[in-house]
């Protein structure tokens, strides 16, 4: 079995012959196997272990597997392998929304920054323009007018990414303040919400459909979990031979 140890395939092939020695009286059941027997405090011990990913919480997926695995409460080995197999989709759909609502807040970051840039530069054109006035008016002409040159691009990015950041902050009183800033340049935050899935990029697609057809499979192999439990065996006595 690929990614297993040495000793857990041992492990392993001791559990198929325990489940296949012997004969019943039908129509009682075999006895479930005890994780003990074979050293183990569950059999969800024998699966591999799984690696971190760059992006996620880390040791995150170690207490949502745990948790996970204690709701699922995966009794016989068949069942831990079903309840791993329906672990992994539950957090690799979690992943995939994390990353869509990525996309979808950097596609709003992105309207902030120039919303920002937009309102910086309108502040220079009416200050020139105040200029421009002052300068007529003393009797200069075009060809004298020397006015500054516009430099508010970067300082005016990064503040909009300050305001994009406190639109998300943990702070409910900065959020206000800042959605309510952010509307004070003529953005609706609600619209900005609605753009930015209109017109997701296909990024955003991919992860948003990976989502329905991880969920897709989730109803499909919890149906299969399901099943196992309703069907497990049940302590009979078992004829050795």
């Amino acid at each position: 079995m690929v990614g297993l140890t040495e000793k857990n395939v041992v492990i392993w092939e001791e559990i198929c012959t325990a489940n296949t020695k012997g004969h019943m009286r039908m129509p009682k059941k075999l006895k479930p196997l005890e994780p003990a027997r074979f050293g183990l405090a569950r059999f969800a011990d024998l699966l591999p272990a799984r690696d971190h990913i760059v992006g996620e919480d880390a040791g995150s997926f170690d207490g949502f597997r745990e948790e996970m695995t204690r709701t699922l409460a995966p009794f016989t080995p068949y069942e831990s392998v079903i309840a791993e197999n329906l672990i992994s989709i539950e957090w690799e759909l979690i992943q995939h929304r994390r990353m869509r609502d990525t996309g979808l807040r950097s596609i709003i970051r992105d309207a902030i920054l120039k919303a920002v840039v937009a309102r910086e530069r309108a502040a220079y054109d009416a200050e020139m323009e105040e200029e421009w006035d002052i300068h007529e008016a003393a009797g200069g002409t075009r060809w004298e007018w020397d006015p500054a040159p516009f430099h508010g691009s970067d300082a005016a990015e990064e503040v909009g990414r300050v305001l994009a950041a406190q639109a998300v902050s943990g702070d409910p009183a900065e959020r206000t303040a800042a959605n309510a800033e952010i509307e004070a340049m003529g953005l609706e935050v609600v619209e900005l919400m609605g753009e930015a899935y209109r017109t997701s990029s296909a990024q955003v697609r991919h992860h948003e459909n990976k989502s329905l057809e991880l969920e897709r499979r989730r109803r499909e192999v919890k149906r299969d979990f399901d099943d196992l439990q309703k069907n497990r065996p049940v302590e009979a006595e078992v004829i050795e031979g």
